[in-house]
């Protein structure tokens, strides 16, 4: 109940601030405080939203397939790679230093050489997408496996329990408050991913559509894209921050996720 509360005063502080934020800022378009070309109009965006909306519709389809299968294609890998370092010590020795390394290549030093490999369809983003999303949700898993309470193991050692049920009935249940913190994480990243990856070279999505805009000089065109990007983000980490509450309902009330 507090913590439902609390959830309805910050989204509506939340909602106060963005409405302040677009208030101020349709007045200073309209008092001329800027040109148009620099800061369109909040009305100006949401009339290129509803004006648009048949090409906005169709260029999101394309967002929203890439996004969609790299973002699950990385929770997959993910939880996979995060069980297999937990269960090979010497592995994650050997390995975690170079997952931190590959964080350090960026993803426009990958992105063309995806393409020449992969060429311009869908498989270059997706995997894109999945290499932005990857690292998030390993050490997040990894280090939610690795700081299960000592004396809880203990316990169900006492008690005769396999490693294997330790990790089905104590390890992976305690580790999912940290792995839903990396889907969060990871969430965030992958619907700018797949926008710049069509930045790189692609035939159709929101990143072609903010190109072909932002060439246009058409700027009302271009924020209604970004809203829609941003938009897609939120409700992504959104639906996650529902999954992880239908999930972790046994949490007390003093650790809500």
């Amino acid at each position: 109940m507090i913590r439902s509360v609390r959830r309805r005063s910050s989204g509506g502080a939340a909602a106060l601030l963005g409405g302040g934020v677009l208030l101020l800022g349709e007045l200073g378009a309209r008092a001329g405080w800027w040109p148009p070309t620099v800061l369109p109009a909040p009305s100006r965006v949401l009339a290129a939203l509803r004006d648009n909306a048949p090409e906005l519709l169709r260029h999101s389809a394309t967002t929203l397939t890439e996004t969609g299968l790299g973002f699950g294609l990385a929770v997959l890998l993910g939880l996979f790679t995060a069980w297999l370092l937990h269960c090979l010590p010497l592995l994650r020795r050997a390995a975690l230093p170079w997952l931190v390394v590959s964080q350090t290549i960026p993803l426009i030093a990958l992105a063309p050489i995806l393409l020449i490999w992969l060429g311009f369809g869908l498989l270059p983003k997706v995997l894109l997408v999945t290499l932005g999303c990857f690292f998030p949700i390993v050490v997040a898993t990894l280090d939610g496996l690795e700081r299960t309470d000592p004396e809880l193991i203990r316990v169900l050692q006492s008690l005769d329990a396999t490693p294997r049920q330790i990790d089905r009935h104590l390890r992976f249940p305690a580790a999912l408050p940290s792995v839903f913190s990396g889907l969060k994480v990871a969430g965030t990243y992958a619907v700018t991913t797949a926008i710049f990856a069509e930045y790189v070279g692609g035939y159709a999505g929101l990143g072609i559509f903010i190109q072909t805009s932002a060439n246009a000089r058409a700027t009302d065109l271009v924020f209604a894209a970004v809203f829609l990007s941003a938009l897609f983000s939120v409700l992504l980490v959104q639906v996650i921050a529902w999954l992880a509450r239908r999930s972790l309902r046994w949490l007390p009330p003093e650790n809500p996720t």
